[in-house]
């Protein structure tokens, strides 16, 4: 579909329906630009280090209880 047929079809809408399309066209805006969205290299490496941990465990630390976890980052 084009811009233009998109448009006219906005333009015949009835005024009452007009928040609801605004809405719906905010949320497909949102969710392409996430769908989309570019790490920046810090994210990228980080993603990367957590799918390593995930093939080799011994790579990285695990915990079972969250109290302890937060005990030793913020140490």
């Amino acid at each position: 579909m084009s811009y233009e047929a998109v448009l006219e079809q906005i333009k015949n809408a009835p005024e009452a329906c007009l928040d609801e399309i605004s809405q719906i066209i905010s949320y497909v805006v949102y969710r392409y630009e996430k769908e989309n969205e570019e790490f920046n290299d810090v994210t990228k490496a980080a993603l990367e280090e957590v799918e390593q941990m995930k093939k080799n465990p011994s790579l990285g630390k695990s915990y079972t209880d969250v109290d302890q976890m937060m005990q030793e980052l913020l140490a």
